[in-house]
């Protein structure tokens, strides 16, 4: 077999002695030894695994390696990661769509986890064949550990001594694992291996990359999504200025595959003009450029979109006579119709949010004859590789693309409009070009996550529970923009399921159930965004349980607990989440529970989680000063990084429910940097309990699944506190004034 320099993997200056590589430019060393695909041995036992996820902030970079590792009985010590690409061993299958190679939908580790095993105990396998075959013993006679094999008389050979001889040997397709009671790495809270890297800047992330030859580039974007230039007025003047190589008109080009990239429903499908940029020597250089260009925008058939008109279109859907029925269970529309003087009804509302990671989107492109290599913080190998070769006409495979860390993404960086802007820049200027968005145009050109309106009205039964429910969620549909094979189709139209992630799909007790969604469409640009409808729906659906329990007047936790009684592992994280705050007892802290099951995209997986926000009075106000949350996340493969997620997703929660909003005037968005869209501070940051449940069940999705019950939770906390019900989000600041 020949040495691993045949691969496509990427690497580069080490981050942590012998642990990680940061994934661009250069081959691995000509002296490893491919064993399978995902992991090379060199002759001196150091072993090199492979790493097929971006890693976005969730701790890949760690937790799958773990498991390689483990069932490979490797010395941790003696352990590279590098990424990989250009494989199917390396690509997940979402749905219906044909397999790509991507982080998202919480999915990584659930459907990876199995594959790695495999591909450990493969290599296990093999290395053992070539032991036994070199001291001319029984492989029954051989065992592995921590890098070694050894014989029954207590001989050793290294991973290293055997490399060679196990590379020639053929693998087995249903290798034998180990036993779970045998795990020395999976289960384990070791430290991630990008730590060190992430706290002294040696980690590369995209707009850190220096490419030889390589130009800069500021973009300016037409402020109207449906926008396009119509004029450049002093480009002669601007070509004179120091550095300035090059004025570039950019099309947002049409991009065939669904995975690729965000179509504008109301836009054809035809290449057209609504950006520029400025390429010149440094980036100061080309954006000093920009602040000068005299550039003319139309803004097309939406320039007068603005909020007014989104929430008018929202309650439009809400109050329509029909919606899409997602599930219709017993004689909800009878009941509802029969005992209307009893209908109990409350109405919510969330507006768009933009992703806004940390690092803007950025990315550096070379192309140069019909072939395209790129450099940057990409979240889906296969979608960008799909989108420059269907922009520029060359087959996927003559796409190159080198992965660096992802300064957050959150699911913005799946979209590679960002990369297919700079190959043109570079197209036009014959040389690499590293094009970066300033905030102000990340924010302002985003593809967010949809708006969304509900409407819930229920009858309660003698006892208080509910009898008969609808719940309705309106707004632009997610899936009926990026995403129109994802719907399901019925006589009343096409149902976007992600509008009603939690609701339709839930488990509480209600023998008369309808689920209806209404699109409202709308020429913005969207895409996922961590925990999918999920935030919107389930917010609006827990809030909605907070008043049904208060118009019964039962305890909320009790009410939840009855609702959830055929179901023990939501009981199991109820409880838990219940038990470790407190519940039921006095003190003068204000709490507010919450659940939900996450179900990850086509049923892949089942994550619950329960949350308890607990309140404090602070001087004349309240502030949320502890989370408590209670998951169930089957086998936790590494509990350090489940706990960073746990605290992650929380604070993006609270971000989400406290601080959130894009309105928009004038056919754009209004807001444009931290300052008019702000995120959560370390300040405001509260303590974080996490109860990770024991589960005999593989790993499940957890990336997205903290996020949903936060919201509802802290809404009932401040119902509790201040008698105020809140339906909209983000909720006011008044509202966190301390009741008289």
């Amino acid at each position: 077999m020949s040495p691993v320099s045949r691969r496509c993997v990427l690497t580069g200056a080490a981050l942590t002695a012998a642990s990680l590589i940061v994934p661009i430019g250069g081959r691995a060393a000509e002296s490893n030894y491919e064993i399978t695909d995902w992991i090379a041995i060199a002759p001196s036992g150091e072993v090199t695994l492979g790493l097929s996820q971006p890693e976005v902030g969730q701790g890949s970079y760690t937790a799958l390696p773990q498991i390689l590792a483990d069932e490979l009985d490797a010395d941790w010590q003696r352990v590279k990661v590098r990424f990989v690409t250009g494989k199917a061993a390396y690509k997940i299958a979402f749905r219906q769509e044909p397999p790509a190679q991507k982080e998202g939908a919480s999915m990584s580790t659930t459907a990876l986890f199995g594959r790695l095993r495999i591909a450990g105990a493969a290599a296990r396998d093999v290395l053992i064949r070539a032991a036994a075959q070199q001291w001319n013993v029984d492989v029954a006679q051989c065992r592995s550990e921590n890098g070694f094999i050894i014989n029954a008389r207590g001989e050793r050979l290294s991973y290293g001594d055997l490399a060679a001889a196990a590379a020639k040997l053929p693998l087995r397709s249903d290798p034998p694992l180990k036993d779970k009671r045998r795990f020395h790495l999976i289960g384990k809270p070791l430290p991630r291996l990008d730590t060190v890297g992430k706290c002294d800047g040696s980690a590369v992330f995209g707009i850190d990359v220096m490419v030889p030859g390589m130009l800069n580039a500021a973009i300016k974007t037409a402020r109207a999504f449906t926008g396009q230039v119509t004029a450049i007025k002093n480009e002669a003047e601007i070509l004179k200025m120091p550095g300035v190589h090059a004025v570039v008109k950019l099309a947002a080009l049409a991009i065939a595959n669904e995975d690729a990239g965000v179509q504008h429903p109301q836009l054809p499908n035809l290449p057209r003009h609504n950006a520029v940029c400025v390429v010149a020597d440094r980036f100061w250089q080309a954006n000093r450029a920009l602040d000068a260009l005299d550039v003319e925008f139309d803004g097309g058939v939406a320039a007068d979109l603005s909020t007014v008109k989104i929430e008018a279109m929202l309650e439009a859907g809400l109050d329509a006579e029909q919606g899409v029925t997602a599930l219709e269970r017993g004689e909800p529309r009878q009941i509802l119709k029969e005992r209307a003087a009893a209908v109990i009804e409350r109405r919510f509302l969330l507006p768009h949010i933009a992703h806004a990671p940390l690092e803007p989107v950025n990315a550096t492109a070379s192309y140069k004859d019909g072939a395209v290599e790129v450099w940057g913080p990409v979240q889906s190998v296969s979608a960008c590789q799909e989108a420059v070769a269907h922009a520029v006409g060359c087959a996927a495979d003559a796409v190159e693309v080198n992965v660096t860390f992802l300064g957050g993404s959150f699911g913005r960086k799946i979209v590679p409009d960002y990369v297919l802007q700079a190959v043109q820049a570079s197209k036009a200027v014959g040389r690499p070009v590293k094009l970066i968005r300033s905030r102000e145009e990340d924010m302002q050109h985003d593809v967010y996550r949809p708006n969304a309106g509900g409407r819930f009205r229920a009858v309660l039964d003698d006892r208080g529970y509910p009898l008969a429910v609808q719940a309705r969620v309106a707004g632009q549909s997610l899936f009926g923009a990026v995403r129109k094979s994802w719907l399901d189709h019925t006589p009343e139209g096409a149902c976007d399921e992600s509008m009603v992630d939690g609701i339709y799909n839930q488990s509480y007790r209600l023998p008369h159930f309808l689920v209806e969604t209404v699109d409202t469409p709308l020429p913005i640009p969207v895409y996922f965004m961590r925990s999918v409808g999920s935030t919107a729906a389930v917010f609006f659906w827990e809030s909605f349980i907070t008043e049904l329990a208060q118009r019964a007047n039962i305890d909320q936790y009790a009410y939840r607990r009855n609702l959830l009684a055929n179901d023990p592992l939501a009981l199991r994280v109820l409880d838990a989440a219940a038990q470790a705050s407190g519940w039921g007892t006095t003190t003068d802290t204000f709490r507010g529970i919450a659940y939900n099951c996450y179900i990850g995209r086509g049923g892949r997986f089942k994550t619950y989680v329960a949350e308890v926000v607990e309140l404090a009075r602070i001087a004349d106000g309240l502030a949320v000063t502890r989370v408590f949350c209670a998951v169930d996340p089957g086998l936790a493969v590494n509990p350090n990084t489940l706990r960073a997620q746990i605290e992650g997703g929380i604070g993006f929660a609270l971000t989400t429910a406290l601080k959130s909003r894009i309105t928009f005037a004038n056919g754009g968005a209004e807001q444009s940097n931290f300052f008019d869209y702000p995120l959560l501070g370390i300040d405001e940051m509260p303590e974080i309990v996490p109860i990770v449940l024991p589960s005999d069940r593989p790993p499940q999705g957890f990336g997205e699944v903290v996020l949903a019950p936060v919201a509802p939770a802290l809404a009932q906390a401040l119902l509790h506190a201040t008698g105020r019900r809140l339906d909209v989000m983000p909720f006011p600041e008044d509202a966190f004034r301390s009741r008289a």
